[in-house]
């Protein structure tokens, strides 16, 4: 647990400047400004082969004393336990990043998020990918909606509805959600296993959608407890394998007021106010543009074998 010192830290790392209370408004408010605040970025793991501690300390001192980003096991973890020691009733929760993937096969686990209860309902919160996900608390269906044996999907458009015998509640299974302007769902994707949905607006995304849907399933959540020792292992292998995608390339993601940053390799994207620009970068260009554009200072020498 952080203390209340640190808490401030935290606070001051995001500029978050308003109430601090066990409430939706501050839960919605924690989670934009972490994702406008502390970017994704796998520097550590692409750039310098370095190992990837786990423990409270060690995120504390890199995400917030050095300004430094990370990825979802770095950047969610830190954001599990600031909203633990800030009295949320919030847990970790193991889950798949799918990008347009359809079935759960398809990826391993490899992503982690924290659900959060919370005046009898139960929220989805993201804060550690930097792009595609909800800019707040997104909140879990009361029920969960019928299962129809292992393998059935309940993917955009397919199967929406709970069953007519299930009591009704405030927030039904595909009910959209508006945030910031855009609009996301939880749907079952199979048993105890969900999916946030995401409209797809093809204009302002900072990534093209090779399908070019209109609805997107972006991220697999479990809702089974989970515990902080369950990520020893993904993240290992995130961290060392050169079969891990964050091995094979450099990706920087930032939320921003006015849309998204990301740097993938050496192409810089851009999103501000709906319209996307993107230009390949020079070597030479790449620190300058970490520290101007997502607020990291590199000292070391990057990769060039690119």
């Amino acid at each position: 647990m952080y203390t209340e010192q640190q808490i401030e830290t935290y606070l001051k790392r995001i500029h978050y400047k308003g109430k601090l209370s066990v409430s939706k408004d501050t839960l919605d408010a924690l989670v934009y400004a972490h994702q406008c605040g502390i970017p994704f970025e796998n520097l550590d793991v692409y750039d310098f082969y370095r190992e990837i501690p786990l423990d409270e300390d060690s995120l504390f001192e890199k995400l917030v004393m050095r300004k430094r980003g990370g990825y979802c096991f770095e950047t969610n973890g830190l954001f599990c336990r600031i909203l633990q020691s800030i009295g949320f009733d919030a847990r970790p929760c193991l889950c798949r990043v799918m990008f347009g993937l359809q079935n759960p096969q398809e990826n391993f686990i490899d992503h982690r998020a924290t659900i959060v209860s919370l005046d009898g309902r139960r929220y989805f919160c993201e804060a550690g990918i930097g792009g595609a996900m909800p800019p707040g608390a997104l909140q879990l269906p009361g029920k969960a909606g019928r299962f129809e044996g292992s393998g059935h999907l309940k993917l955009p458009g397919v199967g929406n509805m709970p069953d007519a015998d299930e009591q009704p509640t405030d927030c039904l299974e595909g009910c959209w959600q508006e945030m910031q302007g855009e609009f996301f769902c939880v749907r079952t994707i199979e048993r105890n296993w969900y999916g946030t949905i995401r409209r797809v607006n093809v204009n302002q995304d900072i990534y093209d959608d090779p399908m070019n849907r209109k609805e997107r399933l972006e991220v697999m959540f479990c809702d089974a407890a989970a515990h902080e020792i369950d990520f020893v292992t993904p993240n290992y292998f995130l961290s060392r394998s050169d079969q891990s995608m964050f091995r094979q390339k450099r990706v920087v993601n930032l939320r921003t007021p006015d849309g998204y940053r990301a740097l993938t390799n050496r192409t810089y994207r851009e999103v501000i106010h709906g319209k996307r620009t993107e230009r390949e970068l020079f070597y030479e260009e790449i620190p300058i543009v970490l520290k101007e554009q997502f607020g990291i200072e590199i000292s070391e020498e990057l990769r060039q074998d690119l």
